[in-house]
């Protein structure tokens, strides 16, 4: 009998891939002292026990087959994608977006800690990763202290845990989104995902050309993500920006008000902190 999928779960991203991993229980010997149950058990084990081809990181769990066999209660064998599927993908995404170049050097490892501030904002961000994430995590203020770095480091470790994670350049989504936002269908292709995903970080929000303040569309844009993530408490929101809790809040007091709500003691404002890009040029003068 051919395996069978669970109707509870994503439907097969490459039907060719699991015909070829089908193979072992097709070729599988029979024991003619076997029970059924036993049989069909060996044969979810022999599956189980396969190794893979996909790419991008070692799963213990499925091997790389990116499926995991298992026996229902009427003892039909069934397919279930692997929880690394949906790490896979994110890493994909990661890696169009940049963050996974970002990733390789943005650790918490070697996140500086000469001052009292950089020690205080590692051991937040610890916290933060041991209660859940139930609140978002906000970094404001000056270029160059290590906003992008902190939150892309917290992304990869929420990564390496299989949760789906996307990474946005606002400037580059803004663009974008006023680019197709007479097209209805490419709108939605873009905003969406980003409405719905596990793990969401906005790096630079409404950052703008130098002298220019957010316009309109950037203030409906950033309202329509975030509102519907503030909404839903089981959604992680990441966010940095030049601009502090104030500055939004004065720009428009329901983004800047959801904001404050959600991340709380885990809003931490660097303005004033040393920008560590124009260290090395100050230390010429």
């Amino acid at each position: 009998m051919e395996p069978k999928h669970s109707p509870n779960t994503e439907p097969t991203h490459d039907l060719k891939d699991i015909r070829e991993l089908c193979l072992p229980w097709k070729k599988h010997m029979r024991n003619p002292n076997a029970t059924p149950e036993e049989l069909q058990q060996s044969l979810v084990e022999q599956f189980n026990q396969t190794k893979g081809d996909k790419e991008g990181f070692d799963c213990p769990t499925c091997l790389n087959k990116g499926y995991i066999a298992y026996l229902d209660k009427q003892g039909q064998k069934h397919l279930r994608s692997c929880d690394c599927m949906q790490r896979r993908q994110s890493i994909r995404h990661l890696e169009r977006s940049g963050m996974m170049q970002l990733a390789s050097r943005y650790t918490l490892q070697n996140w500086q800690t000469g001052e009292d501030w950089q020690k205080e904002l590692l051991n937040l961000g610890r916290q933060w990763l041991e209660q859940g994430q139930d609140q978002w995590f906000f970094l404001s203020g000056t270029p160059g202290t290590g906003k992008t770095h902190f939150c892309v480091a917290l992304c990869n470790i929420l990564l390496g845990q299989n949760r789906a994670v996307r990474y946005c350049l606002w400037r580059d989504l803004a663009v974008q989104a006023k680019a197709c936002v007479n097209d209805h269908a490419a709108y939605q292709n873009l905003i969406e995902p980003l409405k719905r995903v596990q793990v969401l970080y906005l790096d630079d929000l409404f950052k703008t050309g130098k002298g220019q303040e957010p316009t309109v569309g950037d203030v409906n844009l950033a309202f329509e993500l975030l509102n519907v993530r503030y909404n839903d408490p089981s959604l992680v929101t990441l966010l940095s920006s030049e601009w502090n809790i104030q500055d939004i809040i004065q720009m428009d007091e329901a983004i800047g008000s959801r904001i404050y709500e959600r991340a709380r003691q885990f809003y931490v404002d660097l303005s004033g902190k040393q920008n560590y890009r124009l260290l090395s040029f100050e230390k010429r003068k």
